[in-house]
């Protein structure tokens, strides 16, 4: 059925990176779970940007002629990014909860310091728990271990889905969404806040920053957090 489609290029997106684009896996896991639900005559793509370190995509915006099986017409406006994971650190220490969270510039929400769990979308590898454990490292400094990941998107939904939808209207992009827990001494807790990390390579100024666990939940916008904290309760509540 694939073949079946007809592909168009913005002019601004060179010749030879067309079999870049097309058979990228964010593209191809993409079309694929499209085609198993809708009926696709035309991808048009109208830009692509890059990782830094080498020429893979990163995003694509494309416009696609398509429809609902029946064949009533669908809005066809994707961005491709491909999926996500997000790790909600609860630190418990002398009887409280904190949250271990970080802030970096978001310009797309005109943010010098959006508050988030630490999270990062699959740019290396199609393991979800192994790039958990990957940004957990590089954004709070934290080592864990892949027995302390509780899968909150398992938990919920099993494996109806791979994960949330933070925009189901333009992204394609699911979060999966993890826990850890940790108690902590007083000493420790303070010792991971304020923690600075920067990859000038992807643009990335990141601080941690601890907070008691009901005030983070009243300082963040970020749907993920919210959603990871909802998901946090409710395993919670199961285990009692």
């Amino acid at each position: 059925m694939d073949g079946q489609i007809e592909y168009s290029f913005a002019k601004d997106i060179a010749a030879e990176d067309y079999p870049v684009i097309l058979e990228s896996r964010i593209f191809k896991e993409w079309l694929e779970a499209s085609l198993a639900k809708f009926k696709i005559a035309k991808i048009h793509f109208e830009s692509v940007n890059y990782f830094d370190k080498e020429h893979r995509p990163l995003f694509i915006k494309l416009l696609a002629t398509a429809t609902l099986p029946d064949g009533r017409p669908v809005h066809g406006v994707v961005l491709v990014r491909g999926n996500a994971v997000g790790v909600l650190v609860v630190l418990r220490c002398e009887g409280k909860k904190y949250l271990l969270l970080v802030r970096q510039p978001r310009f797309s929400i005109s943010e010098t310091a959006s508050l988030e769990i630490p999270a990062g979308i699959l740019d290396w590898s199609g393991d979800y728990r192994k790039v958990a454990l990957s940004e957990l490292e590089e954004e709070a400094q934290i080592k864990a271990s892949d027995d302390e990941l509780i899968d909150l998107t398992e938990f919920w939904w099993g494996n109806s889905t791979p994960g949330f939808a933070g925009s189901c209207g333009l992204l394609d992009e699911r979060i999966r969404l993890y826990a850890i827990e940790r108690d902590v001494t007083c000493e420790e807790l303070d010792a991971m806040n304020g923690k600075s990390q920067t990859y000038t390579d992807e643009n990335e100024w990141i601080r941690t920053e601890v907070l008691p666990y009901e005030e983070a939940g009243h300082k963040f916008i970020d749907g993920k957090n919210l959603i990871a904290m909802f998901l946090y309760e409710r395993w919670l509540a199961s285990k009692h």
